[in-house]
């Protein structure tokens, strides 16, 4: 049994959900009600405002934003949307239930715990050990993504019929990962939609000062930066965003953006941003090597992925590069590049979809849509009547963001997916509409309906350098990804050779955008957009 002794100022699960339910009798329906009208006014207001909504398209254009993420265009159809105050609160506290779940797990449990989550190999003894006293003391990084929905609309309803329905809007959890934030992007979306006209009295951000009052702009700068820097504060180049590949990655330029924003604009302060075969050690010294960027490394920011990472190997092992790889393994067992610990690799597996399916099995978290692992028993009831798995999702115990997930599955898939690993089981969920159609030129009827929601809160860790509230971790902002919904669950992309199913965020749908007939608008771009709740 793992020593239970370790002291930490962050609340017992117990106390978490006495929070969340504190938080939901704070506001009755009436109150939800009057929000949600509110905030659907604010969204249909904006999104028909052709000349503050291209104001906001401006400003990103300024910045060079339309990095075609997907291979696409040059308008992103993401644009900032009002959501009620109480679902952000809601979902708020929510992710703090969360992260009680995964301390509770990790205190009942032992280091081990760590290394087993980790790849094999990747976490030594020693440091598993200061990552468990860490994170039992300590709020990780975290993005916590849900799904809007109105709590009695139906799939496929408009947005002009839930404007008129009365309805209120909910939070439907998707997904969540201890992942560090998108503040470089962040950024510079509040700071378009500040130029659009959304500014006074609008609120964006969340992080709060020592007297509670929510953090301007600029003082959630200083506070994002002195989290970054923190042990380097006066030597910003000595920091390192480690990344697989980051030139060819979609986030690189919200890294390029931190890392200008660390550098105070002087370039040759600028933190680096590089792949592991751009490094060597020289003892336990760790240097860039990669021309122009040549110099001591002493702080890692682990920027790595799951699929990336799985990637990486393979091809330095097809490449029979394992002197590589043993570096970069070495990387995450060194102390000393690891001042901060919320920013080593362990991070980003300490929670995942097996962390969800420990929150809905509390059954008190409103916005948990039931989840259950897949036991003989399902498998049981699906080979009886097969109709089951069409109300239903499939997806990896153990899988990060999408990965696996099969909607309406048959159930051949099931059985095969079984075959290779525990697989959850969990209700389907969809969203509703919350902003009118801004793109009138595509005649796809789900497309008329109006844009959906995937909202995400961006949570940074717990920090010394926020004296006030080191322990915990602060909820910077709210970003949406834009989603269309089909009515149709069944409705597969005309002509598609893979057939996919098309009920999916902005980019992936556009990505099959000759499939949708859609042949003369060049779509897509980042995709993304802040969050943001009324006076």
């Amino acid at each position: 049994m793992a020593d239970t002794k370790i002291a930490t100022t962050l609340p017992s699960l117990d106390e978490a959900l006495e929070d969340l339910k504190k938080v939901e009798r704070k506001y009755n329906d009436g109150i939800r009600l009057e929000q949600t009208k509110k905030a659907m006014e604010a969204n249909e207001r904006f999104a028909r405002d052709r000349a503050r909504l291209n104001k906001y398209l401006g400003h990103l254009d300024s910045v060079n934003m339309f990095t075609p993420i997907y291979g696409l265009g040059n308008t992103p159809n993401g644009i900032p949307v009002a959501l009620p105050p109480y679902v952000l609160e809601i979902m708020d506290a929510t992710s703090r239930v969360l992260t009680a779940v995964t301390r509770r797990n990790l205190q009942q449990a032992s280091p081990q715990y760590l290394i087993d989550r980790m790849p094999k190999g990747w976490l030594t003894p020693e440091m598993a050990q200061r990552l468990y006293t860490y994170f039992l003391t300590h709020e990780p990084d975290m993005g916590f993504d849900v799904l809007i929905s109105g709590k009695n609309s139906y799939r496929g309803m408009s947005f002009e019929e839930f404007k008129k329905s009365g309805d209120m809007l909910q939070a439907k959890l998707l997904e969540a990962q201890s992942v560090d934030t998108y503040y470089g992007w962040v950024r510079e979306y509040i700071r378009g939609s500040r130029l659009a006209g959304l500014g006074e009295g609008h609120q964006f951000t969340w992080s709060v000062d020592p007297n509670g009052r929510a953090l301007n702009d600029a003082e959630l700068d200083r506070e994002v930066i002195s989290t970054l820097l923190y042990g380097y504060e006066n030597e910003p180049e000595s920091c390192l965003f480690l990344e697989v590949d980051p030139e060819k990655q979609a986030s690189g330029q919200n890294l390029i953006f931190m890392a200008n924003l660390m550098s105070g604009g002087k370039p040759e302060r600028r933190p680096a941003i590089l792949d592991p075969r751009d490094l060597e050690f020289r003892g336990d010294r760790l240097f860039a090597t990669k021309r122009g960027q040549e110099r001591e490394i002493k702080k890692v920011i682990s920027r790595i992925v799951d699929v990336d990472l799985v990637g990486w190997l393979k091809e330095r092992e097809t490449e029979g590069y394992a002197s590589a790889i043993e570096l970069f393994r070495k990387i995450y067992s060194i102390p000393h590049l690891f001042k901060d610990l919320s920013k080593h690799l362990c991070g980003f597996y300490l929670i995942d979809k097996s962390s969800l399916t420990d929150l809905t099995l509390l059954g008190e978290i409103s916005i948990a849509p039931k989840t259950e692992i897949i036991t003989p028993a399902h498998m049981e009831r699906y080979q009886k009547d097969p109709k089951l798995l069409k109300q239903v999702a499939i997806k990896p115990l153990h899988g990060m963001s999408a990965k696996g997930v099969v909607v309406s599955p048959t159930l051949m898939q099931v059985e095969e997916a079984v075959r290779h690993e525990q697989m959850l089981v969990q209700e389907t969920i969809w969203a509703t509409p919350i902003q009118p159609n801004i793109c009138p030129d595509i005649a796809d009827p789900d497309v008329q309906v109006g844009i959906c929601s995937e909202a995400r809160l961006v949570l940074q860790a717990g920090s010394p350098a926020v004296a006030h509230n080191p322990h915990k971790a602060r909820l910077i902002a709210g970003l949406s990804r834009s989603h269309f919904q089909s009515k149709d669950p069944e409705r597969k992309i005309k002509n598609d050779p893979r057939k996919r199913g098309w009920y999916s965020n902005m980019g992936s749908i556009l990505a099959v955008k000759a499939e949708l007939g859609i042949t003369t608008k060049n779509d897509a771009g980042i995709g993304m957009a802040p969050i943001y709740v009324l006076p």
